[in-house]
């Protein structure tokens, strides 16, 4: 029934404590995504401490970018959707409707394609270090992310060729999926090749100590960037997985209860947006560089040291001009006074 298009309970209005909700769950996941994605791209721009230019953080910034978008048009437009939702008996979709739907899929696909980069950087680092520090170039960075908006951008105008709920199915079994499947396929690669370089450091290793120290070092940053990463991967999951379901369940289930059918189209669009607000937090709650960039963006002292060297020169420059005025007026004293004996 509803595969042809057309939403299954289109003439049926939702409940509106649930577009209430909805409008206020959209609301608050405006504020935290934006806050915490335009501290990332801060961190990333600024780098307040020089820790952050790097090609896996040029990507994070990237995933930022994505998900900013989704706090900056595609939350604040829903949430205004709902409450219209909410006032009105009957709901008359609007060109704007049209809008927040092609964004969200924007930045929803630009968010995935940029989580599937990351995963691949982590890869290439994990499992041929010296080949990855020696082609993967900011160059290279600017080149995916290119295409990976291009695509972004052009892939969702599908959807007015084919509909609301044809599209979102069709996404959901093409780009959902095939990400799924890319994260997990990958990461049980880059996990063995950890255990096999843990090993491998462990037995007796030839060459110096001060050699292995530092690729040891190394490896640790790694393995905790990619853990970071392989959080972020989770909650993509605990997001994306019962949004797949739900959507499944949109899509076949044409004598299900109207009101059912509501809960799950605003839960499924929730879970998908709340994704966005949440790698932000986990940057600073298990990578030090960002927690320690964050905090200094939001103590301004970036600013501070920079301004502190300015006021000292004006304060030297003013000193010195200080002193040459005195020295002048001293000498105007001694001639004044030579003067008065003649």
């Amino acid at each position: 029934m509803s595969l042809i298009g057309l939403y299954p309970c289109k003439g049926t209005q939702a409940p509106t404590a649930l577009s209430i909700t909805s409008a206020s769950l959209c609301s608050i996941l405006t504020v935290t995504a934006v806050i915490g994605n335009v501290l990332v791209l801060l961190a990333v721009i600024i780098d307040p401490n020089r820790q952050l230019r790097s090609p896996f953080h040029y990507l994070v910034a990237n995933l930022a970018a994505a998900d900013l978008i989704v706090g900056c048009l595609a939350l604040p437009m829903s949430a205004e959707f709902y409450v219209r939702e909410a006032m009105s008996e009957r709901l008359q979709l609007l060109p704007r409707d049209d809008a927040r739907r092609v964004t969200s899929f924007i930045s929803t696909t630009a968010s995935l394609l940029s989580i599937t980069a990351i995963t691949a950087d982590r890869f290439m680092a994990i499992s041929y270090p010296l080949k990855y520090r020696l082609k993967q170039h900011s160059r290279r960075i600017v080149i995916v992310s290119c295409v990976l908006w291009i695509f972004s951008i052009g892939f969702p105008f599908l959807y007015f060729e084919v509909g609301y709920l044809k599209y979102q199915f069709f996404f959901a079994n093409t780009a959902v999926v095939a990400t799924f499947a890319v994260l997990c396929l990958t990461y049980i690669k880059v996990f063995r090749t950890f255990k096999q370089q843990m090993e491998t450091f462990s037995s007796p290793h030839p060459g110096s100590g001060q050699q292995l120290k530092i690729k040891m070092r190394t490896l640790k940053w790694e393995k905790k960037v990619t853990k970071t990463f392989l959080l972020m991967i989770t909650l993509f999951i605990a997001c994306f997985l019962p949004s797949l379901v739900l959507i499944y369940i949109i899509s076949f289930c044409g004598n299900c209860n109207c009101v059912f059918i509501h809960w799950a189209r605003d839960i499924n669009y929730i879970f998908i947006m709340a994704n966005s607000s949440m790698n932000p937090f986990i940057f600073a709650w298990k990578l030090k560089p960002y927690r320690k960039a964050f905090v200094n963006i939001l103590t301004c002292k970036a600013f501070m040291d920079k301004m502190r060297p300015a006021s000292q020169q004006v304060s030297l420059n003013s000193m010195g001009a200080s002193s040459s005025s005195a020295g002048h007026l001293t000498t105007i004293d001694r001639s004044t006074k030579q003067q008065q004996q003649l």
